[in-house]
C-alpha cells in the first residue's frame, strides 16, 4: 500500500501532525509494531465500544492495539439515532437502572467529555387521552429529570396545553393530540463521536490499525494469547500477540468467540432503519418522541434537517449490509404522520441508513427484537478472550471499562478508570473556539450555521482545518453543492481522521451519501480528485473509488423498492483501495 502523498504546500503543515493524527503512514507504523510487540491489550472492533475500549485501558498506562475489519465505526456506530439519551421507553420497561446509567453518561457528554459533539435538545411527547395520560407519562418524565439533577446538563421538563402545543409545533394535528410534555437528551454525531474516541486512543499511545479481518487466533494451549489479521491493503497476515483480547466486535461477537473456541451465547440482530428529510418537512422548534405501531417514533433535528427513526426488526441478511427498504419508509413516515396536520411524504426523504443491535438471545424471544434486553454483558471465555456485547451506544464508556476490568484482572491490574473525567479530543479548548462561528463564517464565505456545526464537528481541532487552509488556499472555500463542509475537511479527513476510500469520506467523515438527494454521487468525482493526491491514487484508483461508491449509493436505493425476500446478502458496501 502506497504512504500518503505530502503535496510540497502542505509538508510543513504534516510534519506538525501530532500522535492523534490517523492515515496510511501512521497505519503502516503501528502495524509493524504491533507485529513486533505483545501489547498489554488488543481490542478487535473500532465500533464505539471497543474505540472506548481501547481508550479505557490506554488511559490506565496499558500498551494497547485497536484493529478492525473495515473503517471506524463503519457499523452500527455509524448508522445509530444519533443521540445521547436516557432511554424515556425504558422506563416503560422498569428497566430503572439502564436509564440512570444513560443519564449519567449523556450528562458527562455535554459537560465534560465531548461538548462540542453532544448539544442538549429538546423532544415533545405528545398527548392523545385527555386524562390519564399526562400524570402517566409526566411521572415518567420526572423521574427521568430525577435521575440527572446530579449531571444538571439539560433543562427540565415542561407541559403544554393544545393551543402552547400548536405554537411550537405548528405541524402537529391539534385534532388528535390535546397537549403535550417537553423533556430533554443530547443530540451527537455518532462516527464523527467514535472517530474522536479512537484519535483519543491514539494520542494515549493505542495502536490504531483498520482494514485489517481477523482471520484466526493465536493460542498457547486452550488460552487466547493473540490474533491473526490479513492486511487488506497487501493481502499478508500478521500476528499480533497480546497478554489480553477484547471482542467488541457487535453483530459477529458470537461468531468471533466460536472462531476462537468457545460458544456460550448468541446474538440476533435488530435492524434500525432511519430517515434523513428535508429540513421544511416539519414545522417545530422541538424534536418529537410518540408512540408507534410497536414501539416509539421519534424526529429529532440534526445538522439542519430531521432525523427519524426508528425501526426494530430481526435481520438475517448480510450483517455487513443492512439497508432499509420499502416496508421500513412506510412504517417510519405512517406512524410519524399520525401526528401531523402536513403530512410527509418520500419526496421529503433525502437519504436513509440501517444498522443493526447486537441483543442478546433469551429463551422463547427468537422473533421479536423489541422484547430483548439492551443491557450488555461482559462474557469470559474461552482463556484470554473477554467479549462485550449487548448494552445502547450512551453507555459506551461503562461498558469499555467493564470489558477492560474484565479482561485485565488476570494480568494483576488494579489500576482503576480514569474516563469518566479524561475529555475528548475537539473538548479540551472547546470554551476558547465555541463562539468563533461568525469569524469562521467570514474567513470561509460561510454561512453562520454551517460554520457552527463545523465547529461541533471539530471543536477546537477547527485549527488544524486553518494551518491547512494557511498553507494550501484553495482548500479554504466551501464544497460546491454542499456548503455545510470546507474543501479542506475533505482532505483533513485523509490526513488526520483515517479515512481510506471515498464511502470513508463521504458515508462518516462527512454525511454526504444521505444529505443530498442524489446520494451525493454527482459530488463524488470532486471529493475524489480533492483526496486522491494524499492517499496515492493513480488516475484508474480513483476512477475506482467513484464506481465502488456509486454502486454503493445504486444498491442501497434499490434496496428500498424490494422486499426483504428479494434483498441479496452477496454485495459488499465497503471500497476497499488497492495497493
Amino acid at each position: 500500500m502506497n504512504d500518503f502523498v505530502q503535496p510540497s504546500a502542505l509538508s510543513l503543515v504534516l510534519a506538525q501532525a501530532d500522535a492523534t493524527w490517523l492515515n496510511p503512514t501512521q497505519r503502516g507504523l503501528d502495524l509493524a509494531e504491533a507485529t513486533r510487540n505483545t501489547a498489554d491489550v488488543l481490542v478487535i472492533g473500532a465500533g464505539v465500544t471497543g474505540a472506548g475500549a481501547a481508550l479505557d485501558a490506554a488511559a490506565r498506562g496499558l500498551s494497547v492495539v485497536l484493529v478492525d475489519a473495515g473503517d471506524i465505526a463503519i457499523g452500527t456506530s455509524s448508522r445509530s439515532g444519533k443521540t445521547f439519551h436516557g432511554g424515556l421507553r425504558y422506563l416503560e420497561q422498569l428497566n430503572f437502572k439502564l436509564v440512570a446509567h444513560a443519564i449519567e453518561e449523556r450528562d458527562l457528554m455535554v459537560k465534560i467529555l465531548c461538548p462540542h459533539i453532544a448539544r442538549p435538545e429538546s423532544f415533545l411527547y405528545p398527548l392523545t387521552h385527555t386524562w390519564w395520560e399526562r400524570p402517566y407519562v409526566g411521572a415518567g418524565v420526572l423521574l427521568y429529570d430525577i435521575f440527572g439533577l446530579k449531571g444538571g446538563a439539560v433543562p427540565r421538563q415542561r407541559h403544554f396545553s393544545r393551543a402552547a402545543l400548536k405554537r411550537h409545533v405548528p405541524s402537529i394535528d391539534t385534532g388528535r393530540v390535546v397537549g403535550g410534555i417537553q423533556y430533554y437528551d443530547a443530540l451527537m454525531d455518532d462516527a464523527r463521536h467514535t472517530l474522536a474516541v479512537v484519535r483519543t486512543a491514539a494520542g494515549r499511545g493505542a495502536k490504531v490499525i483498520t482494514r485489517a479481518p481477523l482471520v484466526d487466533f493465536i493460542k498457547d494451549g486452550e488460552r487466547v494469547v493473540g490474533i491473526v489479521v490479513e492486511d487488506n491493503f497487501t493481502g499478508q497476515r500478521h500476528r499480533l500477540a497480546a497478554r489480553a483480547v477484547i471482542s467488541a466486535t457487535g453483530v459477529w461477537a458470537d461468531k468471533i468467540q466460536q472462531l476462537a473456541g468457545a460458544n456460550t451465547f448468541a446474538v440476533q440482530p435488530a435492524k434500525g432503519v432511519h430517515i434523513l428529510l428535508r429540513s421544511e418537512a416539519l414545522q417545530s422548534d422541538t424534536g418529537i418522541l410518540a408512540r408507534a405501531t410497536d414501539s416509539v417514533i421519534i424526529a429529532r433535528r440534526w445538522y439542519g434537517y430531521w432525523l427519524v427513526g426508528t425501526t426494530d426488526t430481526p435481520w438475517s441478511g448480510n450483517k455487513s449490509a443492512p439497508v432499509a427498504e420499502a416496508a421500513d419508509i412506510d412504517y417510519l413516515l405512517d406512524n410519524l404522520n399520525v401526528y401531523l396536520e402536513r403530512k410527509v411524504s418520500r419526496a421529503d426523504v433525502l437519504g436513509t441508513f440501517a444498522g443493526l443491535r447486537p441483543l442478546l438471545k433469551s429463551v422463547g424471544a427468537v422473533d421479536s427484537t423489541s422484547s430483548l434486553l439492551r443491557d450488555h454483558a461482559v462474557i469470559e471465555g474461552p482463556l484470554g478472550l473477554t467479549t462485550i456485547v449487548g448494552g445502547k451506544y450512551t453507555t459506551y464508556r461503562r461498558m469499555a471499562a467493564d470489558a477492560v476490568d474484565a479482561a485485565v484482572r488476570p494480568l494483576g491490574v488494579t489500576t482503576p478508570s480514569t474516563t469518566a473525567t479524561l475529555p475528548l479530543i475537539g473538548a479540551v479548548n472547546w470554551s476558547a473556539v465555541r463562539d468563533s462561528a461568525s469569524e469562521l463564517a467570514r474567513r470561509f464565505g460561510m454561512s453562520v450555521a454551517d460554520a457552527g456545526r463545523m465547529l461541533q464537528r471539530h471543536g477546537d481541532r477547527v485549527c488544524s482545518l486553518s494551518a491547512l487552509v494557511q498553507a494550501d488556499p484553495t482548500l479554504g472555500v466551501p464544497v460546491p453543492g454542499a456548503p455545510q463542509y470546507l474543501v479542506a475537511e475533505l482532505v483533513h479527513a485523509v490526513v488526520a481522521e483515517g479515512a481510506q476510500t471515498l464511502t470513508d469520506v463521504m458515508t462518516r467523515r462527512t454525511h454526504l451519501s444521505i444529505e443530498l438527494a442524489d446520494g451525493a454521487r454527482a459530488l463524488a468525482p470532486f471529493v475524489a480528485n480533492h483526496i486522491a493526491p494524499y492517499l496515492g491514487w493513480s488516475g484508474g484508483e480513483t476512477d475506482r473509488q467513484i464506481a465502488a461508491y456509486g454502486e454503493f449509493i445504486a444498491a442501497e436505493r434499490a434496496a428500498l423498492q424490494r422486499s426483504s425476500a428479494e434483498l441479496t446478502s452477496s454485495w459488499s458496501i465497503v471500497a476497499t483501495p488497492r495497493a
